[in-house]
């Protein structure tokens, strides 16, 4: 696989093992997050095998990279970025007062 200029893109990854997950992707898979954590016919109450089987449902059909992800992928990465999030939610808040 190839990067771009800017170093976006899809590297080269152990056999077995997509790609890193690109901009593109994790843009994607924050909207999923959105639609489906907000979906008011379902709502909070489902079970975790629920959630992220409507959570990779979701990613697949929009899912343009035409790499597959594993729901485990799936959350590995969710899990990262949220994190992350939380970070600099903190970091603003301590700002902000």
């Amino acid at each position: 696989f190839e990067v771009d200029e800017e170093g976006e893109g899809i590297v080269d990854a152990p056999k077995g093992r997509a790609g890193n997950y690109s901009n593109v992707d994790d843009i994607l898979l924050c909207n999923t997050w959105l639609q489906v954590s907000r979906d008011p016919s379902v709502g909070g109450d489902q079970s975790r095998d629920a959630y992220w089987g409507r959570m990779k449902e979701h990613f697949d059909v929009h899912n343009l990279s035409g790499i597959h992800r594993s729901e485990r992928s799936l959350r590995s990465r969710w899990s990262t970025i949220n994190s992350d999030c939380q970070r600099w939610a903190a970091c603003q808040k301590a700002v902000d007062k």
